[in-house]
């Protein structure tokens, strides 16, 4: 009865870590990884071996089993709003590029059955950027990139010879030269600009994505 207990008790504040922070469903499915390989490894000793201690197959069995039902209620947490329509330019490029980055932190962004909901969020954010882009009030090196990275997750060319020419832009101030992420962009970017029109990339960033051409 207790060994059953155990693993009850452990899904509860597992369950309402996944559920307080992204980063932690991310981090069970690496355990889960983990448990899974130690039960291929118990299996393959086991065909070899016929005695095996049981703890081998059933204590990652329950870890697998607690991670899961975690990662299930992490699924949960509501996400914050994809933009916010309030405070300066800085303030809402600054916001959707945080909302932006941790969408991607997130399990539900790898699901395919909650993939819309993702591009949903995008275009949200793709939309508000675009408008501001339009009424040229992407003026500071920081908004550029920040706008930049919007862009660079559209899916169409023209969109991504805008988030190329602002990437440029950042990378070229002389405060934001060592910047890692920034000078990555910029590169990455143009790679994916590359790729879009069907040329080669000069960076070597890019895997394979589809694109509409405008």
């Amino acid at each position: 009865m207790k060994k059953n207990l155990i693993p009850m008790i452990a899904i509860l504040p597992v369950g309402i870590l996944a559920y307080m922070y992204n980063l932690i469903s991310l981090l069970l499915l690496a355990v889960i990884a983990i448990s899974l390989a130690v039960l291929l490894l118990a299996g393959i000793i086991k065909a070899f071996r016929s005695e095996l201690n049981a703890r081998w197959l059933r204590v990652p069995l329950l870890i697998t089993a607690v991670c899961a039902a975690g990662i299930v209620i992490g699924l949960f947490r509501p996400l914050e709003p994809a933009v916010v329509n309030s405070g300066n330019v800085s303030d809402k490029l600054a916001y959707a590029y945080n909302t932006d980055q941790a969408d991607r932190m997130t399990i539900r962004a790898y699901l395919g059955f909650l993939n819309d909901s993702m591009a949903k969020r995008d275009s949200i954010r793709l939309e508000q950027v675009g408008e501001l882009y339009r009424n040229s009030q992407i003026s500071k090196p920081m908004d550029k990139f920040y706008a930049a990275f919007i862009f660079h997750h559209s899916n169409h060319s023209s969109l991504f010879e805008i988030a190329q020419k602002l990437a440029g832009e950042a990378a070229s101030e002389s405060e934001l030269k060592s910047d890692y992420v920034v000078q990555w962009l910029a590169k990455a970017t143009y790679d994916r600009w590359m790729v879009s029109l069907g040329k080669p990339q000069k960076y070597g960033t890019q895997d394979k994505f589809s694109v509409s051409v405008e």
